[in-house]
């Protein structure tokens, strides 16, 4: 599977050297160093456009515009890995700020509908695209909950441009630690979804399962948004994507 890894904040390196995973992807790491760079990058891979599409009902014929994303060269990419979207938001925050690191109001504002923007355009992406997202822990009167650590109010919405949307969570028996996912929704886990029904309410680390799983069910391709704190394998579990297969 040849995949594309946005490397924003330098944690690849957990999955070994830049050459190792150049050749284990097919395609170099890109660190992009601000938004704009990330987004200039993007706009040259792909392309944002409206569509007529001609829709039947009953003897009816209706002609509705749709909104698709499509490749602007004839190199695959099977999988896009942004890592980790929490950074790309700050890496826009600081394109808003003055120089003492503040923003307007008004910035606030933008910042939302930027990085609504960026979502809506990389879940329209054809293939797989999966997010990565540090968390933290929200502090609520029945309970804490785990939100994704994203500047400005993106996060409260944010489960509706994926399909998948899983929290890590680590088991530690002994010397052993075993990094699994959470699939299932609860009051802690607010955003958590499998939209195919196929999975377990935990699993292990693999994305050859959830690839499967939205096959089963017909999915043109897999949009996947994973919730995590640093060191809980949201990097480390892509290596389950290795050279056009799926372990």
């Amino acid at each position: 599977m040849k995949t594309l890894m946005f490397d924003l904040e330098h944690g690849s390196q957990t999955l070994g050297s830049k050459e190792y995973i150049h050749k284990q992807f097919g395609f170099p790491v890109m660190q992009p160093g601000t938004f704009s760079q990330f987004q200039n990058t993007i706009g040259k891979l792909y392309k944002e456009e409206t569509k007529t599409v001609k829709v039947n009902i009953g003897d009816l014929e209706i002609d509705e515009q749709r909104s698709v994303v499509t490749a602007q060269t004839d190199t695959k990419i099977d999988a896009l890995v942004l890592d980790t979207f929490s950074e790309l938001s700050k890496k826009y925050m600081r394109e808003l700020s003055d120089k003492d690191g503040k923003m307007k109001l008004q910035g606030w504002g933008q910042l939302k509908n930027k990085l609504d923007g960026a979502l809506s355009f990389v879940s329209k992406i054809p293939g797989i695209v999966i997010c990565n997202c540090h968390s933290k822990i929200q502090t609520m009167d029945d309970g804490n909950k785990v939100i994704p650590y994203i500047d400005g109010s993106s996060k409260d919405d944010i489960s509706k441009w994926f399909d998948f949307v899983f929290y890590t969570k680590t088991v530690v028996s002994g010397t052993n630690r075993k990094y699994l996912w959470v699939t299932a929704r609860s009051e802690k886990y607010d955003h958590a979804k499998d939209r195919t029904g196929l999975l377990e309410a935990e699993m292990d680390q693999d994305y050859g399962k959830v690839i499967s799983a939205a096959r089963d069910k017909g999915f043109d391709g897999a949009k996947v948004l994973i919730i995590g704190s640093p060191g809980s394998g949201k990097t480390y579990s892509l290596q389950t994507l290795v050279n056009g297969e799926t372990k």
